[in-house]
């Protein structure tokens, strides 16, 4: 008997160990899912969590919930999901700036180590914007002041180190221009010192943009894309122009690695079905972000990822934050 009874102890131990090591075989999900957003509240990533969040809602079993964490460059945000348990419940959601990061690490935690991507959600385009009443017509004219004025042309961003400054040099130095970043605080700033001839121009997104091109206070010489951008037909992009640059911001989810592949799949299909909701549409639409498609599924954005962190790598050794 005593026998028999400590084989069933040794069954019931095993069966309790094998639960506590594979949380993929408990229903899922069964509580909240935590979106961390490691940006403060208002600004893209979190107005794009949010309208990816209004159309998850209704489809999920479970009550959503999203968590502003600023600090740290978008690693204070990232280190806490990291330092969860892998059971799908906490997902980060990833811009270009943890790619950046993933070069020059602030903190324990790294992107392509440490996380599996659910879906790449967003590609943002940006344009070579200079003031309305600028001496430049074209970008070829820009180009050839450029050439014959290295460093002279003053071009504007908000991150030294970050996507602003790897974003314009990495442009014009693909079309052989030695350019000066100058970093601002803010977008507004920058927009004012173009407005007022305090520099030639920035390389920014045009949702930040086009108020005020279409207002004729600034303009567009190019589109960094593949194709001219419906919201500025006139403006050619960078592939008719002949330059081989497309690079454009991103915004992806991605959950710790380690999760289970089943967690991960449920995550990706109903986050996909979010996309189709007229609440997020809207969200495209107003931002004008519909030009090229944002979505790449978990396959496609960890390659995306991993040639991103490629290039950006070559570019911050270039300028000298890296060896």
């Amino acid at each position: 008997m005593k026998r028999v009874m400590f084989f069933l102890a040794v069954f019931v131990v095993m069966g309790l160990m094998a639960g506590v090591g594979n949380v993929s075989a408990a229903p899922y999900p069964e509580r909240a899912i935590e979106i961390i957003v490691p940006f403060g509240v208002g600004g893209g990533s979190d107005t794009a969590a949010r309208a990816v969040g209004e159309g998850l809602k209704p489809l999920l079993k479970v009550p959503l919930v999203i968590t502003n964490m600023p600090g740290g460059g978008a690693t204070k945000g990232m280190l806490y999901v990291a330092q969860q348990p892998a059971d799908g419940y906490e997902v980060l959601a990833i811009t270009t700036s943890h790619l950046i990061d993933a070069v020059k690490p602030k903190t324990r935690s790294q992107l392509l180590r440490d996380f599996d991507p659910i879906m790449r959600i967003q590609w943002d385009t940006s344009a070579v914007t200079i003031a309305g009443d600028s001496k430049f017509k074209t970008l070829a004219d820009l180009v050839e002041y450029g050439k014959k004025h290295p460093k002279m042309l003053k071009f504007a961003g908000t991150s030294p180190g970050g996507w602003s400054e790897i974003q314009t040099v990495a442009f014009f130095k693909g079309v052989g221009v030695d350019v000066t970043f100058v970093p601002f605080d803010s977008g507004a700033e920058i927009k004012a010192a173009i407005m007022g001839g305090h520099i030639h121009g920035a390389v920014e997104e045009l949702a930040e943009t086009l108020p005020l091109i279409e207002a004729g206070k600034l303009r567009s010489l190019a589109v960094i894309m593949e194709k001219r951008h419906p919201a500025l037909p006139n403006v050619p992009c960078t592939a008719e122009l002949g330059i081989n640059y497309t690079h454009g911001l991103m915004r992806a989810w991605g959950v710790k690695k380690g999760t289970p592949p089943d967690r991960i799949k449920y995550l990706h299909d109903v986050i996909k079905k979010a996309l189709d909701v007229p609440v997020y549409k809207k969200f495209v639409q107003d931002n004008h972000l519909y030009a090229r498609p944002g979505y790449l599924g978990p396959e496609e954005t960890r390659k995306y990822w991993d040639d991103e962190v490629k290039f950006f790598t070559e570019v911050l050794k270039n300028l000298g934050y890296v060896k």
